[in-house]
């Protein structure tokens, strides 16, 4: 009886055996899994930057040294078949450990009396990198081989072959498939051959030893040896086999991509640990103007200007497609980024302010605005040509680039104001108040960057485009939104990254319409003075702009489809005599423009009819017609136009008979007097527009026997009212005088006053030579009829 129930209790005792050697089991391995790292890997990635199409951009290495892109999610399949073939036949159907191999490799090196063979599996080396390659020890592999099942029981194969891929060394500073990949054949994983994909899989065994720029022959061995075992298993055919076996070694490791070094640093900032980001670059696009903006650089640093940066983006989605932070060739500066630089603007911003204005319903878009000397506390502007135009139309002032009328109208529309508008549009670096900037902001007394600039055009671009979509056209205002321009490619036709911010626009469709009409009608640069023979080129809405000092040249341009902007300088702020925005940056901008609008003839803004209202608009003055207009059309003009003020400057004269001189019925018949409407300007403005305009025809002065009327048609031109001049000395050392300047009708004479002393007179042409010593003083002019102005100014 004892010994039956002996026997009755050994599968119990068995039982309880397993069940305590489970228990054990499971213990070890809890323990193994609570101390392993978590995650697994945490070594620091390059910063990677892709294009559109998922290749290599650029790359920056990691923080410690190390070529290690982001893990990958799947293994290409070359290279999985490779690498199990080479490493872990049974690597789907062990547990992390494979003892036949463990007994195996015991058996051969016990007989060789050394380590020839290793029995780990790609579990038990995902294991081993996980721990740090620490060195070979009893224990150490017996934690790794509990490492392993515990990675088995917590990835699925898929994800362990990944991890392998991504850390596994390959020879050098290259860690993982895909930097060995562009490393080693200059292309993606995913794109190598059976011959590649078998040389990477047996790199890792012994990457110390063998590599492709030392102990060639004998990897070209073990690679072709892989490749025939691959044969024999059936994993390629004959064909594949031959092919791959005459496939050469690669000569040496191919340099990493750096197409757009600015770019990945611009990409690395927050980015602690490295990362891998799609970009929305257009690999072609970016070659092309890259290679344009090298050529260019060749030239111009002849004249010591060394940087370019050139912007291309989608108007519609706000994508960048290029992005040349500099120029390519090697320089002190090529690392800046010259399109996150804040530079001073020149004249980029006059467009905004012209749109801004039709916008409000403050001017319409021919109106004339005064052209003469200015003096605004001390600010003097100057048109680049140093000279006037006495009057001329805002659509006209923008189309040249005329300083002095711009600054009128900041004034008008003030400079707070339009800072927000700027803030609107999205501008990010105006830091400073208005009374910092001043009426200078028209001129680049504020910064900006070549992306916000294009950002801005982009915002008009789109504005217009997504109004004139619409079936049913409808005001915008609270509906339209401006989006920044984004690197991360968007889903859609509007931008979907977190770092879009989006804002009201302040300008309506109808008055950015005029305003691009305006840009297009500026002269281009005499390389493309016969722009319109090409039926590839579109046209396009453009303005330049030129620092103080020739420091800063820019000029972006904007069509349905693209905006491109370009920025030539130095970027140590080093200005260049004669360097212009037209000269040296509009060529570069009209060359990139011939790439990226290829094929696009004729694309151009719709008119928005549905936000314009006929007006009746005086072809003098531009300005809304009145009764006294004698030439009047009718446009289509940005709702809110017909409010600007009426025309001011035709009037209903009464001459004589024969028309030579004004009479009123004080001393002829009013049966005898003829009634004209005359386009008469202010004394200043009539000074310098009659020298440019022949045609025009001055109001006659009054007949002598007339009893005079009131109005004023003298005005001292030069000096400003209490403008500071500085006497300079001659080549003898003594001080020189200066001229003051007068404006009157014709057949008119004037007397001058220095601090109420006469100095004497002046006929038909009104100009003074005068000597003050140092201190105020003031100088009076009057006419014959009575007439007097008088300017206080001081003289240092």
């Amino acid at each position: 009886m004892r010994k039956s129930a002996h026997i009755d209790s050994l599968p119990s005792l068995l039982g309880r055996i397993a069940i305590y050697c489970g228990i054990a089991f499971f213990g070890v391995l809890m323990v193994v899994h609570a101390v392993s790292p978590r995650p697994l890997f945490r070594s620091p990635l390059s910063m990677v930057a892709l294009d559109r199409d998922g290749s290599l951009l650029s790359a920056r290495i990691a923080t410690d040294g190390q070529w290690r892109f982001e893990p990958v999610d799947s293994v290409p399949h070359r290279f999985e078949r490779c690498i199990i073939t080479f490493e872990d036949r049974k690597f789907f159907l062990h547990l992390g450990i494979d003892p036949l191999a463990v007994a195996r490799a015991m058996v051969r090196n016990l007989g060789q009396g050394r380590v020839v063979e290793g029995g780990s599996t790609l579990t038990m080396q995902v294991a081993r990198m996980a721990c740090g390659n620490k060195e070979r020890t009893l224990w150490q592999k017996f934690m790794e081989a509990w490492l392993a099942i515990d990675i088995e029981f917590s990835h699925s194969k898929r994800d362990i072959l990944a991890l392998y891929a991504s850390n596994a060394p390959f020879g050098g500073n290259v860690v993982g498939i895909d930097a060995a990949a562009w490393r080693y054949f200059g292309r993606a994983a995913a794109d190598l051959s059976w011959a590649e994909s078998a040389l990477l899989a047996v790199l890792p065994n012994s990457p110390a030893r063998v590599h492709v720029a030392r102990n060639r022959e004998r990897l070209k061995l073990k690679r072709d040896g892989l490749l025939r075992a691959m044969y024999e298993r059936g994993e390629i055919d004959a064909d594949e086999l031959d092919d791959a076996l005459s496939e050469p070694l690669p000569e040496k490791p191919f340099a990493i991509e750096n197409r757009c070094p600015q770019l990945i640093q611009r990409l690395a900032v927050g980015h602690n640990r490295g990362a891998t980001i799609r970009t929305s670059i257009d690999p072609f696009v970016q070659r092309m103007a890259q290679q344009i903006a090298d050529s260019y650089r060749d030239q111009y640093i002849f004249n010591h200007i060394a940087d370019i940066g050139v912007l291309v983006a989608d108007v519609e989605t706000g994508e960048i497609v290029a992005y040349v932070g500099n120029a390519s060739q090697p320089s002190p500066t090529s690392m800046v980024d010259m399109i996150t630089a804040e530079r001073s603007t020149g004249s980029i911003l006059k467009p905004f302010l012209y749109a801004a204005m039709m916008s409000g319903g403050e001017m319409t878009p021919k109106m004339i605005v005064a052209d003469t000397p200015l003096d605004i506390n001390g600010f003097t502007p100057e048109n680049y040509s140093h000279t006037y135009s006495g009057a001329v139309g805002a659509d006209v002032a923008i189309e040249r680039s005329l300083n002095v009328p711009l600054v009128r109208l900041l004034t008008d529309h003030n400079v707070g104001r339009f800072m927000a508008d700027l803030r609107q549009l999205g501008m990010t670096t105006l830091h400073f108040t208005e009374h910092h900037y001043g009426a200078s902001l028209i001129l680049g007394g504020a910064e900006a960057t070549l992306q916000d600039v294009c950002a801005m055009y982009a915002s008009m671009a789109r504005r217009l485009n997504a109004y004139n979509s619409l079936s049913t056209p409808a005001p915008l205002s609270a509906t339209d939104h401006i989006f920044p321009l984004t690197l991360v490619p968007c889903a859609g036709t509007q931008p979907q990254s977190p770092a879009i911010q989006t804002s009201a626009t302040p300008l309506s469709p109808a008055a950015i319409w005029h305003t691009f009409q305006a840009m297009k009608e500026l002269n281009r640069p005499e390389e493309e003075a016969d722009w319109q023979s090409f039926s590839s080129m579109n046209a396009v809405a453009w303005k330049t702009g030129t620092s103080y000092g020739g420091r800063d040249a820019w000029a972006v341009g904007v069509t349905p489809r693209h905006v491109v902007g370009v920025w030539v300088g130095n970027a140590t702020g080093e200005g260049r005599a004669g360097m212009t925005g037209v000269g040296f940056a509009a060529p570069v901008m009209f060359d990139v423009f011939g790439l990226v609008e290829r094929g696009g003839a004729g694309s151009w803004f719709v008119e928005p009819v549905e936000d314009e209202d006929p007006v009746a608009i005086c072809r003098a003055s531009g300005c809304v017609a009145t009764d006294a207009c004698a030439n009047v059309d009718t446009l289509l003009l940005p709702r809110g136009a017909i409010d600007t003020d009426p025309c001011r400057y035709c009037r209903l004269v009464h001459l004589s008979p024969d028309g030579l001189w004004q009479v009123n019925s004080s001393c002829e018949s009013v049966t005898n007097i003829r009634t004209e409407s005359r386009f008469i300007l202010p004394p200043a403005m009539e000074f310098y527009y009659r020298k440019t305009h022949a045609d025009y025809a001055p109001m006659p002065p009054m007949r002598s026997d007339c009893e005079q009327t009131s109005g004023s048609r003298v005005a001292i031109i030069y000096p400003e009212w209490k403008q500071t001049i500085v006497r300079t000395r001659a080549m003898d050392g003594e001080l020189q005088g200066f001229v003051c300047v007068a404006a009157a009708p014709a057949q008119c004479r004037l007397f001058w006053h220095l601090d109420d002393a006469f100095v004497g007179e002046t006929f038909a042409e009104h100009k003074m030579p005068l000597c003050p010593e140092k201190g105020d003083h003031t100088v009076t002019i009057v006419s014959e009829s009575g007439e007097r102005r008088t300017v206080a100014f001081r003289v240092e």
